[in-house]
């Protein structure tokens, strides 16, 4: 069934080469019955004249060919042709590009709703319609036609049909009963041409009638061409008119764009355009990790953002029935947040995740988000993964394999005394090691792949889960970051002999915040001239810090491309790693040794291998005796070391350091050999719906967590929580740190860091 005619009013003025395409569009996607009008308006350019009587020759039954005797101005041209037609009638710039199914979508639109008065399409620079970024010009996606954008949106459209404040001209479907009852465009009050269409549906918006957007079809705007050498004073002088007829216009506007109802519907379309084309060939591989901030999100998310370009990348952040999936694939970085329903399965559950993003591979990087709900997916998804080992959760729920006592046990495997050193430490009593071992080695059997970043992650990973066929790709590091050494601020230090140690990262238990602490009173009771300075912040001290007596200095947060200037500002040439258990790489070691700062470090994991690999630095006696540190460090730092210290300085600067993009080939590798020998199978994809639901979700999480004010409860949670932390060395902060909840510890942390 036809729908009803639409006569399409094309006003021309000059930009033949704009006109040509536009009409070429208009021909190829445009039904018999409709009618085409095209009016010149008195065109300087003399090419116009001979391309209107070329398009007589045609005899085309849908054209209509007209021109001005004189020339009317933008306006008054439209108005001549809504005037010559009885039909709804869609206003068409000559500088458009339309795409299959334009009108029939318009149509569809229009069909919706009777009060729908006037209909505007996506378009890349249509004000408030424009796609992707809003309220700017956009080219279009490198590599795409405008047919591919319109496949994009059509394929992700809900067809909500949402209201806009106004429409935008430069694609207006106006329903003629509009016409009928508040009359044409006002040409006496806007003459050659803008904000007349704005005026038009302010008209119509007090009339009782609605301006909404057609979110399933998209039409090229290449720009204003026949506006271009008076465009400036038109906005000008039409906008003072345009407020004069209607003093909330800019409010009205503005209110809209603030609340940007429109944008999920945006990125939704997005997500879609990614899949489209020879983007969409490409194999999706899901990052799913957990939703703490560190090492392996910064190995992720270098993964992720490399620009290698062979893959599209997610990333999936699990948290308990909650998991937030990433993408930035388009440009943007785009959030889905989706909820688990109480009935249903796991594997469905990511499953129908991957399916309506195209993944064709999981890279699992971490279960502790979701361990239960991920182990149960994995059992019997269709679609392959593998694993990255960032630490030692599957062998122990300790993670760092720590004793009671703080203790690094060795790689214990022997399962009756790992099973009591669980049950010693109140956090981890209960947890069978032997089951916990189990299911872990099933999931390890049943990954396509594991990837270690060091040989020694490689080896101690393989004490539990034996496998021949671990890969090493070390973790990579940003080369093209600018190093700066003009820092924004800085603490200060007294300008006297003494050395300044350095510690680099976040530094909490792990990492050997307890030591630290001993190393700082050990220092002064043994009245060493050492100062300590940690680079990063400490798990009770967030933001800069610096005693009385200024031997310790917490700079708090910093980037890698400060690192440098950081090291000469505190006059830090030595860098000492006090872990109490072991790393499996340790992103802060290259950063101290692409400084040219050699390091002390214990005698355990990746920090072990890599110093006497490479020889930039020092392997500790006695890491777990305070002062056999501190007598380490005073060797060290002696003047009949000094050759040996500028030797290893050298070393540091010396060490070969993996680029992102290698450590990303190198990965990419991996991914395209497991691919060539799997065969993916899809799930049924989630409706538009849910995916539209869960980009609602995340902007409301957003939104909400930047705004949301404290309950009396959780603000006086806060306060304790921050009282804990001032007072943490005395008695008194050691018992409030302890019966703080930690996820208020959290959120003070975060609250801090902001």
């Amino acid at each position: 069934m036809l729908s009803s005619a639409i006569d399409i009013i094309i006003p021309v003025y000059n930009a033949y080469e704009d006109l040509q395409r536009c009409l070429d569009s208009v021909l190829r996607t445009t039904k018999s019955h409709h009618r085409i009008i095209m009016i010149d308006d008195y065109s300087t350019d003399s090419r116009i004249a001979d391309y209107f009587e070329t398009q007589r020759s045609t005899a085309d039954p849908r054209l209509w060919l007209l021109q001005n005797d004189t020339n009317l101005g933008f306006v008054s041209t439209v108005n001549r042709g809504m005037t010559l037609s009885q039909n709804d009638v869609v206003l068409l710039n000559s500088d458009t590009i339309v795409t299959s199914g334009w009108l029939e979508k318009l149509c569809r639109c229009a069909d919706s709703d009777p009060l729908i008065g006037t209909i505007t399409p996506f378009s890349n620079n249509a004000e408030i319609c424009s796609f992707p970024n809003f309220c700017q010009d956009n080219a279009l996606p490198q590599g795409m036609s405008a047919e591919d954008v319109n496949c994009a949106i059509e394929a992700a459209a809900l067809r909500v049909y949402p209201d806009i404040p106004t429409g935008v001209g430069f694609c207006m479907f106006i329903r003629r009963r509009l016409l009928n009852k508040i009359g044409l465009f006002d040409a006496v009050t806007f003459r050659l041409g803008y904000g007349e269409e704005n005026d038009f549906c302010m008209r119509a918006l007090a009339a009782g009638w609605r301006n909404v957007l057609c979110d399933d079809t998209f039409v090229q705007h290449v720009g204003r061409c026949s506006f271009s050498t008076k465009k400036e004073t038109l906005v000008e002088e039409n906008m003072q008119r345009l407020l004069a007829k209607h003093p909330d216009y800019m409010q009205r506007v503005m209110a809209f764009i603030a609340a940007d109802p429109i944008k999920p519907i945006r990125q939704l379309a997005q997500s879609f355009l990614a899949l489209t084309g020879a983007a969409g060939d490409k194999p999706g591989i899901l990052h799913i990790m957990h939703g703490r901030s560190g090492g392996t999100e910064q190995h992720t998310r270098s993964l992720m953002h490399s620009d290698g370009g062979d893959c599209r990348h997610y990333l999936l952040v699990t948290m308990d029935d909650v998991w937030q999936l990433k993408d930035a694939n388009s440009g943007e970085l785009l959030t889905y947040q989706f909820s688990r329903q109480p009935d249903q399965l796991w594997t469905d559950f990511l499953a129908g995740l991957c399916a309506s993003f195209r993944i064709h591979l999981c890279h699992v990087h971490h279960l502790a988000g979701c361990r239960p709900g991920l182990l149960e997916a994995m059992r019997n998804l269709g679609i392959p993964f593998g694993f990255s080992v960032h630490d030692f959760f599957l062998a122990c729920p300790t993670i760092n394999l720590l004793d009671a006592a703080g203790i690094y046990c060795g790689s214990e495997t022997v399962a009756s005394r790992c099973q009591n050193c669980l049950n010693a430490q109140p956090d981890f009593r209960g947890i069978d090691i032997v089951a916990w071992r189990a299911v872990h080695a099933d999931f390890i059997e049943r990954a396509v792949f594991v990837i270690a970043p060091s040989d020694l992650a490689a080896e101690m990973f393989c004490r539990y889960f034996p496998r021949d066929d671990v890969r090493v790709i070390q973790h990579g590091v940003d080369l093209t970051a600018n190093r700066t050494n003009a820092l924004t601020s800085a603490l200060l230090l007294p300008k006297d002999a003494y050395q300044s140690i350095g510690v680099l990262g976040a530094i909490g238990p792990v990492k050997g915040a307890r030591q630290l602490e001993r190393l700082v009173a050990r220092s002064r009771e043994r009245k060493l001239p050492f100062r300590w300075v940690v680079v990063g912040y400490m798990d009770r001290q967030f933001q800069p810090y610096q005693t009385a007596d200024a031997l310790l200095t917490v700079h708090g947060q910093y980037t890698p491309d400060h690192m440098e200037a950081l090291l000469d500002h505190y006059r830090i040439n030595l860098v000492v790693f006090p872990s109490a258990g072991p790393e499996t790489y340790c992103y802060t070691l290259t950063e101290a040794w692409m400084a040219g700062r050699p390091a002390l470090v214990p005698p355990i994991g990746a920090l072990h291998e890599r110093v006497q690999t490479n020889g930039a630095g020092w392997i500790m006696q006695d890491w777990c005796d305070t002062d056999a540190i501190l007598d380490d460090i005073i060797s060290i730092l002696r003047p009949e070391n000094s050759t040996d210290f500028a030797h290893k300085q050298a070393q540091a600067r010396a060490v070969p350091v993996t680029s992102v993009r290698d450590m990303a080939n190198a990965t990419e590798m991996v991914y395209h050999e497991v691919l060539s020998r799997q065969v993916v199978k899809f799930a049924a994809p989630l409706p538009q719906t849910t995916l539209y639901a869960a980009l609602q979700t995340a902007l409301g999480v957003a939104a909400a967590d930047k705004h949301r004010a404290l309950s009396i409860g959780e603000h006086w949670l806060l306060r304790l929580a921050h009282l804990g932390l001032r007072l943490r060395y005395t008695l008194l902060g050691r018992w409030l740190y302890r019966i703080i909840p930690v996820r208020w510890q959290q959120i003070l942390k975060q609250r801090l860091l902001a």
